[in-house]
């Protein structure tokens, strides 16, 4: 019996196609070489096993018999035909093989042979061409190795075939290569082991006769790569028609994965940009219609980004689009940007609130180079713009007030010398003629007690001044009559009059006000005084009081140099002088206006002037009547400056 097994397996050794004897409980007593190198067992490992265990579970019954048992059962069904089955290598790897089952002896003498036979890992279904007919002869088929080998080996994706099991027969070296799987053990893998639901309905899809696309992330089976592969599966047929497996084609889709994660990215962070930018951004194509604006943009063009889409800047801006699109069309005949182009809207017409823009028209190119449109940017320079003036205007009144200070200092200094030297010179006059014991000469006194009295003047416009900016400046209001007050102050300023006439005209009923006498006799005086001093040659100071309405209206009209037109509105300003008045020839500090206006306003009434240079000014003052309620001065001077 020994020497029989020898001989026997000697004899399978030389085969080249796997074979394993088993004993009538089916355990394995004898393999060959083929069938160790299919396996990856060796003979002393499987003998005594049973052949169950070469087999997945679920082949190792099929109804209540065995695998082999069956097969053995339908030999005559079979005709001698093969039957597919996975065999299991010891590695574990499932490969398909075609099984023939034989058998020889009776009972406990009864030796069973399997057969194995590993199914080429070739795509069978390509048809081999048909070489045309010869001589009249009929066609005959060339071999399709050559076919093979150009189509399926060196197309750039895996390619598998699989029967109805559904078990992958077949594949090429790409289809290993992206799964990062050997040949051989993709090779009889079945696809519903996969465990992937989309795959799996892809399979059955493709088995009822219709094509399917799967997409989805493959895991190999031995090295656990992940690829993200897209499949396209269609069904194959056989000679009757009938569907006997299908085809996978597979493409690596990791780079453009890559690729589409980059490009959203990327888009991503355009469209963040594009958005958030502070500036306005648009794009127009070449027929000059908006393809996209952000809201920057869309603001300062007043519609919403939506609405600006396929119109053109006419449609979107009116007429002032017209400009815009002049501008865009040069950039699209030149192909060279347009830069820094300010546009005021009110200007052009743009709808809206005035504002202005610095606009910036580019041609877009493709990477080929041909032109897709032009893009915009537009930036809105108006708070810039403002801030600028503001700015300038600042430091305008900043040099403005520098000058008028140093212009102050110096009329200051003038004016407070001015009667200084002639009453030191009183005084030492009087000091003299003391010490001498003469008698004094009352004139000299009374031309001292002038010059204090002037430097008392000019030291208290300088503490009403500072009074006002604090706001400090008291009123003492009561019941007073205007009338009397005016003609007091002009008796009282009689003997400042010289060569001027003062002529004072009156109602004829009394003016009643409530106000600080004290205060609106400075007033008068102010204006008096200032008809006097800016009346050089003389003249009759008008002098008028009249009553209108429930307003009191008093004006003072001199002959004198009159005040330009662009200095009338800053007359009542501190410390403010014309610029046709000489320090030297006109006295003062630039105040009484100033305090007059502020004591007028505090009294609910208003001050304003009428003049023109060379032909003299006149003062107006409109305070409310004792009786009436407080009102505005008349309408009816438009182009005057009011207080």
């Amino acid at each position: 019996m020994a020497a029989a097994n020898e001989e026997l397996s000697a004899w399978l050794d030389a085969a080249v196609d796997p074979w394993i004897a088993c004993d009538s409980h089916e355990h394995v007593y004898l393999i060959n070489r083929a069938a160790e190198r299919l396996l990856g067992w060796t003979r002393e490992q499987l003998q005594g096993h049973p052949v169950a265990e070469l087999f997945p579970q679920q082949f190792h019954h099929q109804g209540d018999q065995s695998l082999v048992r069956y097969l053995l059962s339908r030999r005559q069904a079979l005709g001698g035909r093969p039957t597919k089955v996975l065999a299991r290598r010891r590695d574990g790897v499932e490969v398909l093989v075609e099984l023939t089952v034989g058998t020889s002896g009776e009972g406990e003498d009864e030796r069973i042979v399997l057969s194995l036979r590993r199914l080429h890992e070739v795509i069978d279904t390509i048809r081999e061409p048909m070489e045309p007919p010869r001589d009249g002869g009929e066609a005959r088929r060339t071999s399709g190795d050559d076919l093979y080998r150009l189509v399926v080996e060196n197309v750039p994706l895996g390619i598998f075939h699989y029967d109805t099991t559904p078990i992958i027969t077949a594949c090429n070296e790409r289809l290993a290569t992206i799964v990062g799987t050997p040949k051989r053990v993709v090779v009889g893998l079945n696809l519903m082991s996969l465990r992937d639901e989309q795959l799996m309905a892809c399979v059955r899809e493709t088995l009822s006769g219709h094509s399917a696309d799967y997409v989805g992330d493959y895991a190999a089976v031995t090295s656990h790569k992940v690829t993200p592969v897209h499949i396209r599966f269609a069904p194959c047929y056989n000679d009757a028609g009938q569907v006997e497996g299908g085809v996978g084609l597979v493409e690596d889709v990791s780079e453009r994965r890559r690729a589409e994660r980059q490009r959203d990215e990327n888009l991503a962070l355009l469209i963040t940009l594009f958005e958030t930018a502070p500036v306005a951004l648009g794009f127009l194509d070449t027929n000059l219609r908006y393809v996209r604006v952000n809201g920057r943009l869309a603001r300062i063009n007043g519609l919403p980004p939506e609405a600006h889409l396929g119109r053109t800047p006419y449609e979107v801006l009116g007429e002032g689009g017209s400009a815009a699109a002049a501008m865009l069309q040069q950039v699209l005949d030149t192909g060279e940007p347009v830069v820094g182009q300010e546009v005021d809207t009110q200007a052009v017409g743009h709808p809206g609130p005035r504002r202005l823009l610095t606009g910036s028209c580019y041609p877009v190119r493709a990477p080929d180079g041909h032109l897709l449109g032009v893009g915009v940017l537009v930036e809105d320079i108006t708070q810039r713009r403002l801030a600028e003036e503001e700015r300038e205007r600042l430091y305008r009144e900043a040099r403005e007030a520098i000058r008028v200070r140093d212009d102050f200092l110096s009329i200051a200094s003038h004016e407070l010398k001015t009667p200084l030297t002639p009453l030191s010179l009183r005084l030492a006059t009087l000091e003299r003629r003391l010490e001498r014991g003469e008698s004094v000469d009352p004139t000299t006194l009374r031309h001292a007690r002038q010059h204090i009295l002037r430097m008392t003047g000019l030291i208290n416009d300088l503490l009403d001044a500072s009074r006002i900016e604090a706001g400090r400046l008291a009123l003492h209001p009561q019941a007073t009559r205007l009338d009397s007050l005016v003609e007091h102050v002009l008796q009282a300023m009689e003997a400042q009059r010289g060569g001027h006439e003062l002529r004072y005209e009156r109602p004829e009923h009394d003016v009643q006000v409530f106000a600080d006498p004290y205060r609106l006799e400075q007033v008068v005086t102010n204006l008096v005084e200032n008809a006097l001093k800016y009346s050089p040659d003389g003249g009759v100071i008008h002098v008028k009081l009249e009553t209108r309405g429930e307003l009191a209206l008093l004006s003072v009209k001199d002959p004198g140099i009159g005040i330009p037109e662009d200095q009338q509105k800053l007359l009542f300003e501190r410390y403010f002088r014309a610029r046709n008045v000489s320090t030297r020839s006109y006295g003062g500090l630039g105040l009484g206006l100033y305090i007059s206006r502020d004591i007028v306003e505090r009294h609910g009434g208003r001050i304003w002037v009428e003049s023109r240079v060379g032909e003299g000014s006149t003062f107006h003052v409109a305070l409310p009547l004792l009786t009436g309620a407080p009102s505005h001065p008349p309408a009816s001077q438009p182009e005057r400056h009011v207080h």
